[in-house]
């Protein structure tokens, strides 16, 4: 068990998972676009710019979902892609994550119902879950704008109110965000699935795997 006052705060995408929803999304909801290759291509060049701190969340958030044109189908056949793809070293220590459940928490710009159903196995509160919400207008499928996850800085907006040692565990400039921010102990840069390079040198330890973190905090708890 870790200690209690040690929160491990985690992203969801290209972190817990080995791969970005919203990239995900874009595939079921381009199927049948004559130019998806393009879109996509699109898609995935602001989420790097977004990951690597070249440009704003919330505006590559915005400008990736009207992109699209979501529906609730897109969201399902999502969620159900998605659970087959968490990352390897997180399901070889799911008794890890079974056992520290109180001080887990996921606080992602993904999107919570999606993240819900991948994550149920893992015995993760529900509450302890904070992301963007789907909202459907007219069987429009769009997103919450008043989440404050879909705002810049959002995550430090929400990891502000969590008490503790908090560690920040993520592949991306967000994730870094909110340790520069002062509401992180520790950054922790994950790199199982993507090695953001440029973030590097603002980590405070680069772990390859979820083994590697467990040593970690066994290290800091001496």
């Amino acid at each position: 068990m870790i200690n209690k006052k040690i929160n491990l705060i985690f992203d969801f995408d290209s972190t817990f998972i080995q791969l970005e929803t919203i990239e995900v999304l874009a595939e079921f909801a381009l199927s049948n676009n004559k130019n998806k290759t393009i879109v996509l291509n699109k898609i995935k060049d602001i989420t790097d710019l977004a990951m690597s701190g070249k440009i704003s969340f919330k505006e590559a958030l915005s400008n990736r979902i009207s992109m699209l044109n979501l529906d609730q189908k897109h969201i399902e056949r999502t969620s159900e892609f998605i659970k087959r793809k968490t990352s390897k070293s997180f399901i070889s220590n799911i008794n890890f994550f079974k056992k520290n459940f109180n001080n887990i928490y996921i606080v992602s710009g993904g999107f919570k119902s999606i993240i819900y159903s991948t994550i149920k196995q893992f015995n993760i509160i529900e509450s302890n879950i904070y992301a963007n919400d789907f909202l459907n207008i007219n069987n429009k499928v769009t997103i919450d704008s008043n989440n404050p996850l879909s705002m810049d800085n959002g995550k430090s907006m929400v990891i502000k109110n969590i008490d503790g040692f908090n560690i920040i565990i993520g592949d991306g400039y967000t994730d870094y965000e909110v340790k520069k921010n002062g509401f992180a102990d520790i950054f922790i840069q994950y790199i199982e699935n993507i090695n953001r390079k440029e973030l590097n040198d603002k980590a405070d330890f680069i772990a390859k795997n979820f083994n590697e973190i467990i040593n970690f905090i066994k290290n800091i708890e001496k």
